[in-house]
C-alpha cells in the first residue's frame, strides 16, 4: 500500500489499545478457547479487513478483538488461574521449546475441565475453525468503486454437490487419472474405477 499527501492516517490517540499483555505459552495454552470466546469479534475483525482491503478502515475491530482477548485472560485468571498456569508452565518446559500439546495432556485436561465447569466454555471439537458458518453482520457493504471484486454480499450456498458415480466416471478424466498433481496411490483409485 501507498501513500502520498492526501493519505489519511489514523492519529495515535484512534490507535490506542490495551495490549494482551500475555506470553506464547499462555497464548497457545488458551488458544482453542479464546478462539471460540472471541469468535464473533475474530470473524467480524477479517470479514472488515477482506471487504475494505485497507488496515486503517479496521482499527475497531481490531482494538474490539483485543479487548476481547484481555476480558478472556482475565476471565481465566480470576476461575481457572491454578490449572492454566500449571498448563502454559507445562508447554513452555516441553521438549526443546516446541510447546507440544502432546506433552501434557494430563494439564490441559484439567484446565479444560475448569473452563468447563467455572466458565461454561467448553473447547470446541476438532475441525469446529475449519467448517463453514454463517456470520451475520451489521456492517455496511463497502462502497469503494476501485476495490477489486463484487460489491454485493451474496448468501453462500449451503448446498453440496453428490460426489460422482463409478458410472459416471466417464465424464470425469481427473477421476481416471488421480489428482492433478499426483497422489500417494493412484492405482488404487484406479482399480475402484475399472472392477
Amino acid at each position: 500500500m501507498s501513500f502520498t499527501k492526501d493519505t489519511k492516517l489514523p492519529s495515535y490517540e484512534d490507535l490506542e489499545c490495551p495490549v494482551v499483555n500475555v506470553s506464547s505459552p499462555a497464548l497457545r495454552a488458551g488458544s482453542f478457547h479464546l478462539a471460540k470466546y472471541c469468535d464473533l469479534q475474530f470473524k467480524e475483525f477479517m470479514l472488515c479487513r477482506q471487504e475494505e482491503q485497507d488496515p486503517r478502515k479496521c482499527v475497531k475491530e481490531g482494538k474490539d478483538v483485543s479487548l476481547c482477548a484481555i476480558d478472556f485472560f482475565r476471565k481465566v485468571r480470576d476461575t481457572c488461574n491454578d490449572t492454566f498456569t500449571t498448563f502454559w508452565t507445562c508447554l513452555d518446559n516441553a521438549s526443546e521449546g516446541e510447546m507440544g500439546f502432546h506433552y501434557c495432556k494430563k494439564e490441559q485436561h484439567a484446565f479444560e475441565q475448569c473452563a468447563k465447569d467455572k466458565m461454561n466454555l467448553e473447547r470446541p471439537e476438532p475441525g469446529y475453525f475449519s467448517m463453514v458458518r454463517m456470520h451475520d453482520t451489521k456492517r455496511p457493504v463497502p462502497s469503494d468503486p476501485f476495490r477489486a471484486g463484487s460489491l454485493e454480499r451474496h448468501p453462500p450456498k449451503l448446498e453440496v454437490p453428490n460426489p460422482p458415480t463409478l458410472s459416471q466416471a466417464n465424464e470425469y478424466p481427473e477421476a481416471r487419472i488421480g489428482m492433478k498433481f499426483g497422489s500417494r496411490k493412484p492405482w488404487v483409485f484406479e482399480a475402484k474405477l475399472w472392477d
